[in-house]
């Protein structure tokens, strides 16, 4: 046969524009054939198969390819597939594109209709580089967490950044992880960038912004691969200031700047964005769009361009699904109580000890060393836990004399080696350490083995801590549930550690006055409601243990239940046993421990601690006076007479109320409204001195300094919200007809009929528990997805996941619905064409192209033809209704040109542009009548 010869039957085989499968790859599907190309006397053709990843081109022999039949052509001879694997199909090309708001995700939050319409709206910029300026308590860490599994899902997120304050750093990667599925590493603590190979292997990373600035870190990032999105949280901590003709540009600014080229998109997240000042509101824009505003008084004279780069909603305008107010209202009641005379001996003794501190710390100069930082950072951690519990102070104490005589020994093993010291005082100082240990595991419970254990750890983290050169910010004192930072803190205090054994012998015993109050508050409330329950909130963990314990013997231990920062399942017993109808009537929870739980279901909340920061006493009070909540909240604080904290509690509390009063924000009680006070507390809490006014305090002993700096403190807040409120007047605000606009396309539980369905199509099994169900994967799919081969207590009911912790919901992001979703859109299932007698023709198309960014848009058409009028109507998804008229004698001809010419001008309204519809990638995926 001469060589024209084979050429002519090969190309007979297959053209270009030609359907084909490849029988020994089921898995590719249909494809396009390119063209077909002659290479040393064999015939090879290009061949495009569309994926859900996008389109994929395969070269392949042409004696492997089969011609298959176009969907019009299937449909015309009566070719179908299977109905149920066809709405099977469908079914999961529409869910795939129904979940920009984040709705159907897996998500253990409840989701409300102003962060939808957030995610929804950010998925679909095309710059997304914005400021998120929502008001404190709507739920910016939950918008940001649903925007990254979205981004995640469509392939747009696969390396992440968040920058946070040192406090809040665990908060993320818990809240992440709890609530999204999303996992990330923390810096410095699940691994160390000691080069940039490490960034690269950490692609999802929780880092403090005080540990990320430094100099050789910064330079790391940089020349590691780009991230994707990078979120800085606390945003106004971004602070650049000109006074006069000088400007002052801090590390944090810097480092925003040096990061805003090495990532795709950049979130700031802030509440209180404008603190006062223009030239630094207008600094701050700049880092997101350097080009937008020429100065601050462009920026206050173009206000409505900043919609482009910002996002604001108030709580008076967000509502629920329904129209219906988010927050119900709330009583703060404080609860004084007077110190005992051995508490008052204690307390007088130990702020006479942090008072020298301070001095020696250079309290009021203007600049200090890096030496009297830490020291003043070691007074501030005693300063605050000393108004915990005598137990919380005991043991930072001897925690703290612990590590002054473990460094105290390491300094003289470097000494014994060059012949300096002796053995015996080194063994001296080894058996105070076990001692001290002893006592702070518990004498009744701890051996000399235990001791020896301890005294190891604290040796080896300090060691690392040196070799860190390690240094710890006041921001880091908010989240520090066991007062770690300011016991390990390399501060040199002149005599420690005889002041602080001194210290020790004067810590009270026993109970205190604080708990007193407790218990006769709670005692009042039983006798009104036998059933109630309460929250009772701490920062430090000794003081949890100390609660725990002492309400147990009067109360009973089986109603306490716990939550500190540990193990997620530990938080879901807690929460299981505080929602049990017979359940614990106690939840008691650090600060830190309480992140990103929901616990409307008690309506009263004990702060038996204050923190310094006023905000992290609203974010407290949030995890009960929330969505859902059905009854008043009542809090309670408890304060000591005669203390710092009772004076400046006072003193902020008294001029709230007088500028509440003077500008008409009071309530019908005459106390101010709830959300002006969250919003100056807002702008209080971010101001970093904020933490100085309780230091100096201390110091002064007199609080009329004290008392004219907050009066300074909320006339700024005063103006800065006034100021960000001016600004705002112009940008979108919420608007529930465009979240209802949104509603309607797909359900959790109309998500959990289709998961039912697949699973059984797949040959898996779906047996109902109640209101869970029990999933027996299909064999296919444990081996290609990495799948286990049961999923228990699954719902589709995300109310029913938040309150039920030991449950899964399975919303997308669920990794049995993922796989799903991928092995139906895959080639894997066949459902494109189908007789469903739905008197109508409906034509199914996927659109996509590749915007500028050289990210995938993609959307899917769905066509109905109706054979009596001619008419094509445009559907919002996959039709389930059965159409009135008959679809007999439909002409297939007329039906696809009428089709045709609706879906080029669909294609037009969502493309305008000649340019941006260059690449444009159209399937038809389905086709039925």
């Amino acid at each position: 046969m001469s060589k024209q010869a084979l050429k002519y039957d090969a190309g007979a085989m297959v053209s270009p524009n030609d359907r084909v499968r490849v029988p020994s790859h089921p898995e590719l599907g249909i494809g396009e054939v390119l063209r077909v190309a002659e290479q040393a006397g064999f015939y090879q053709a290009d061949v495009v198969f569309d994926t859900p990843g996008g389109r994929k081109l395969e070269a392949f022999p042409v004696e492997l390819l089969e011609k298959t039949s176009d969907l019009w052509q299937r449909l015309m001879e009566g070719t179908f597939d299977d109905p149920i694997a066809y709405r099977v199909k469908q079914v999961a090309i529409d869910l795939a594109h129904s979940n920009s708001g984040g709705e159907l995700s897996a998500s253990r939050v409840n989701l409300l209709p102003h962060q939808i319409l957030l995610v929804h709206d950010l998925v679909a910029m095309m710059d997304r580089r914005m400021l998120i300026a929502d008001e404190v308590g709507l739920g910016k860490t939950i918008e940001t967490g649903m925007l990254l599994r979205e981004l995640n899902a469509r392939s747009e997120a696969d390396r992440v950044l968040i920058v946070t304050p040192a406090g809040l750093v665990k908060n993320w990667q818990n809240e992440l992880r709890d609530c999204f599925r999303l996992h990330c590493s923390i810096l410095g603590h699940d691994f160390h960038d000691y080069g940039t190979a490490s960034w690269e292997t950490h692609p999802w990373v929780v880092a403090s912004i005080d540990t990320l600035k430094q100099t050789r870190r910064v330079q790391r990032l940089l020349g590691a691969p780009k991230w994707d999105v990078i979120i800085f949280d606390e945003a106004h901590h971004l602070s650049r200031i000109r006074t006069g003709k000088k400007t002052v540009t801090t590390q944090n600014y810097k480092l925003a700047e040096a990061l805003r080229s090495h990532t795709r998109d950049i979130l700031f997240l802030s509440a209180t964005p404008h603190q006062g000042n223009p030239y630094q509101f207008w600094s701050l824009i700049q880092l997101l769009n350097d080009q937008l505003f020429t100065s601050p008084e462009e920026l206050s004279d173009h206000r409505g361009m900043l919609a482009r780069v910002m996002i604001r909603r108030t709580k008076r305008e967000v509502t629920d699904a329904n129209g219906n107010p988010i927050f119900r209202r709330r009583q703060v009641n404080t609860e004084y109580f007077p110190l005992a005379p051995r508490e008052r001996e204690f307390y007088d003794r130990l702020s006479e000890y942090l008072r020298e501190g301070y001095n020696v710390a250079g309290i009021n100069q203007s600049r200090t060393t890096r030496q009297q930082r830490a020291i003043g950072f070691v007074m501030a951690t005693f300063q605050k836990i000393m108004s915990s519990s005598p137990r919380a102070i005991r043991q930072a104490l001897r925690r703290r004399l612990l590590v002054l005589l473990a460094r105290k020994q390491i300094a003289m093993e470097a000494k014994r080696r060059s012949g300096a010291a002796n053995s015996e005082a080194i063994l001296k100082i080894q058996d105070e350490m076990l001692q001290v240990a002893r006592a702070i595991l518990g004498e009744q419970t701890a051996d000399k083995m235990d001791a020896e254990a301890y005294v190891l750890r604290v040796r080896r983290r300090l060691l690392k801590r040196m070799e860190e050169d390690y240094e710890t910010t006041g921001w880091s004192l908010d989240g520090d549930e066991e007062a770690e930072d300011g016991v390990y803190a390399e501060a040199d205090i002149p005599q420690e550690i005889e002041k602080v054994r001194e210290l020790i012998q004067l810590v009270p015993n026993g109970t205190d006055r604080r708990f007193d109050t407790l218990v006769r508050a709670v005692s009042e409330l039983f006798r009104e409601n036998p059933d109630e329950r309460f929250v009772i909130f701490t920062q430090y963990r000794d003081t949890l243990e100390f609660l725990s314990e002492e309400l147990g013997k009067i109360y009973g231990q089986n109603r306490m239940a716990r939550i500190i920062g540990g193990p997620l399942e530990d938080k879901i017993a807690a929460i299981e046993s505080f929602w049990a109808a017979d359940g614990a009537r106690f939840l008691l929870s650090t600060s830190a421990g309480g992140e990103g739980i929901n616990l409307q279901i008690g309506h009263i909340v004990f702060n038996y601690d204050l923190p310094w920061n006023p905000m992290a006493v609203e974010q407290r009070i949030g995890r009960i006076h929330r969505y859902g909540q059905e009854e008043t909240v009542q809090v309670y604080n408890l304060l000591a007479k005669d203390t710092v904290e009772e004076q400046i509690y006072g003193l902020l509390e008294h001029k709230l109320l007088d500028i509440a009063r003077s500008i008409g924000k009071t309530d019908g009680q005459g106390k101010p409204l709830e959300d002006f006070r969250s919003n100056i507390l807002g702008y209080l809490g971010s101001q970093p001195d904020y933490q100085d006014l309780y230091k100096r305090a201390l110091v002064d002993r007199d609080y009329r300094r004290t008392d004219a700096e907050l009066q300074r403190m909320i006339q700024e807040a005063l103006r800065a919200r006034e100021a960000l409120d001016r600004l705002a007047q112009d940008l979108g605000h919420f608007n529930l007809e465009h979240y209802r606009t949104l509603e309607g396309r797909y359900s959790l539980s109309e998500l959990g009929e289709w998961v039912r369905s697949s699973v059984l199509t797949f040959g898996g099994g779906a047996v109902p528990t109640g209101e869970f169900w029990t999933f027996i994967c299909p064999e296919s799919l444990q081996r290609k997805y990495r799948l286990l081969p049961r999923y228990e207590r699954v719902c589709f009911d995300r109310a029913v996941a938040v309150r039920n912790r030991a449950c899964e919901l399975g919303g997308i992001g669920h990794p049995l619905v993922d796989a799903l979703l991928e092995e139906t859109r895959s080639a894997a299932l066949t459902g494109e064409v189908a007789n469903l007698q739905v008197g109508a023709l409906c034509a199914r198309y996927l659109v996509r192209r590749r915007d500028e960014r050289g990210l995938i848009q993609s959307r899917v058409i769905t066509l109905m033809y109706r054979p009596s009028t001619g008419d094509v109507q445009t559907l919002q998804h996959f039709p389930t209704e059965t159409a009135e008229e008959s679809g007999d004698g439909v002409d297939f001809a007329n039906a696809r040109s009428a089709i045709e010419s609706a879906l080029e001008s669909e294609i037009n309204n969502w493309l305008p542009s000649r340019q941006s519809r260059i690449g444009l990638n159209i399937s038809l995926v389905g086709l039925h009548h």
